[in-house]
């Protein structure tokens, strides 16, 4: 297992203390690079970070217009970066500032100082260790270059693509820069060092030779003097074979970083872990005030930020935001979808404890429980955070206002058009009602007409029978007092009293008349004939 030195930051091939110890005594460039100013620079930065972290607090807090959170989300990135950039430039070994991007906010700045600290001492330990070592560093601070934080996108040549890169861009990515960068693989430059090195040795003493060669700064050349050679001879070899054996060391050192970053990206686990934890704008939304002179404003806002949470989802593909024009279905869809969201997001990198560290198989079982829990949590509360920003994005999409305010003008026609239907209903059995009662006054009226027309015939009837029996017995009344004392008829008296029982109201008025007359013969002719039709 490979392992990296905290004082040069070059690979090892073996993790053992034993040849750490022996790359350690025996190699002459494991130093540190001399470092001026760094903890100034560093503090600052430090400063300026913790003044972003603190104002980021702050408007989670309060609660702050999204545009201000994603700006400060972006200042906290580029602090963190500058921060790295400079531990890593100034004093910082590969592994410490490897881990440094490998790790969480708070694991970052521990091991970004924890290196920084080591790097000094290491510095100092081996000044005084070893003179030369001072001078080389001296020698190398103008011409070392600013050192990048370790990126295995990056190291594979993918850092554009990043999580978007699928496994078959990752295996021929890493199988063409195996190709490229192996150590084995690269055609071995001329050594003229070395050859310098033997021509110094042969004209100015094997041992200055050897000298020049084995530090690499002019040690040959010495040594050419001290055995009567020539001193240019020595010095170029030894320079040339020095500058070699820290060209052969970087190119291992690169090798080796390449391989570990196919170890961490060729795994599906840990290539999800370190991308759970890699720098991406991960700001969500906490407000949203929409304007309506600019609709448009809430896609500009929300479209970016489900876009950039998408690459967390188990399941593809992941539904769009969309635009105002996206079909009602789909937008549900969309909500139903990230409702129900399924993340593989795994913050295992953040966990508080290394259980490499663990004294024994109970504290590594305590601390995987602790990890655990504390993973758990991070998951629970980032699916909070995430569902608040859904919820918020719902509560404010045009899309979803039109739909609801449609269905409601849709619910408000449909209830006018029931109450519609209703009344007309009710006017109807109104107005069946009322031609149901005008007919059967209308029925009442005639039945109580005709009962009238009935009674006032009836009346009528009884009036003119009765003023028919007025006339009659007042007819026989004037017909009989033809027969009175004194009469002109008194010897008829019983004749007149039969035929006026007999005879009918006209013959009676006539046979009056003719009696009443004065014509004795015409009237005993008439009240004669009376008595044969009366008496038959």
């Amino acid at each position: 297992m490979a392992a990296v030195c905290d004082i040069c930051g070059k690979v090892l091939r073996s993790a053992s203390a034993e040849a750490m110890a022996a790359h350690k005594r025996e190699s002459q460039s494991c130093t540190r690079v001399k470092t001026k100013g760094a903890s100034g620079e560093v503090a600052r930065l430090e400063e300026k970070l913790r003044a972003v972290i603190e104002a980021g607090r702050r408007l989670a807090a309060h609660g702050g217009a999204y545009d201000v959170v994603e700006a400060n989300t972006k200042e906290r990135g580029e602090a963190e970066k500058a921060r790295v950039k400079e531990l890593a430039q100034q004093s910082m070994s590969a592994a410490g500032w490897t881990s440094a991007l490998l790790q969480g906010e708070e694991n970052r700045f521990a091991k970004a100082d924890e290196g920084a600290v080591e790097s000094q001492l290491a510095a100092a330990t081996a000044a005084e260790r070893a003179a030369d070592a001072a001078r080389a560093a001296e020698e190398a601070e103008g011409e070392e270059g600013e050192r990048e934080a370790v990126d295995p996108y990056g190291l594979l040549e993918l850092e554009d693509r990043r999580w978007a890169a699928t496994p078959e861009e990752l295996r021929k990515a890493y199988r063409r820069l195996v190709l490229e960068k192996h150590p084995d693989k690269k055609a071995a430059q001329e050594n003229g060092g070395a050859r310098g090195g033997k021509e110094g040795g042969k004209e100015g003493g094997k041992e200055g030779g050897k000298e020049g060669g084995r530090r690499g700064k002019g040690g040959g050349g010495e040594g050419g003097n001290n055995g009567n050679g020539k001193e240019g001879g020595g010095e170029e070899g030894g320079e040339e074979e020095g500058g070699e054996g820290e060209e052969e060391g970087e190119e291992e050192e690169e090798f080796k970083l390449l391989s570990a970053a196919w170890e961490l990206l060729g795994s599906e686990e840990k290539r999800r872990q370190y991308d759970s934890v890699d720098y991406f704008n991960d700001a969500l939304p906490t407000a949203f005030r929409p304007r309506a002179d600019d609709p448009g404003r809430f896609f500009r806002v929300f479209g970016p930020v489900f876009a950039r949470q998408a690459k967390f989802s188990v399941v593809r593909p992941v539904p769009s935001v969309g635009d105002d024009e996206t079909p009602l279905e789909e937008v549900q869809r969309f909500y139903a979808f990230w409702t129900r969201f399924r993340s593989w997001r795994d913050f295992s990198l953040l966990a508080e404890y290394d259980t490499a560290e663990a004294e024994d198989r109970e504290e590594r079982r305590w601390m995987q429980r602790q990890n655990k829990n504390e993973v758990e949590r991070l998951k629970r509360s980032e699916m909070r955070r995430l569902m608040s920003a859904v919820e918020l994005a719902q509560e404010n999409d045009p899309r979803l206002h039109r739909a609801k305010e449609e269905r409601a003008a849709e619910r408000e026609l449909q209830r006018r058009r029931k109450e519609e239907a209703l009344a007309a209903e009710k006017r109807a059995k109104a107005e069946a009602a009322e031609q149901a009662r005008a007919a059967e006054a209308a029925a009442a009226a005639a039945a109580a007409a005709e009962r009238a027309s009935k009674d006032s015939d009836k009346a009528a009837a009884k009036r003119e029978k009765e003023k028919a029996r007025s006339a009659l017995k007042k007819a026989r009344k004037e017909l009989k007092s033809l027969g009175e004392e004194g009469a002109a008829w008194r010897a008829r008296a019983s004749d007149l009293e039969a035929v006026a029982s007999g005879l009918p109201l006209v013959e009676i008025e006539a046979l009056h008349a003719t009696l009443s007359a004065g014509d004795e013969a015409a009237g005993t002719d008439a009240l004669e004939a009376a008595l044969r039709k009366v008496l038959g």
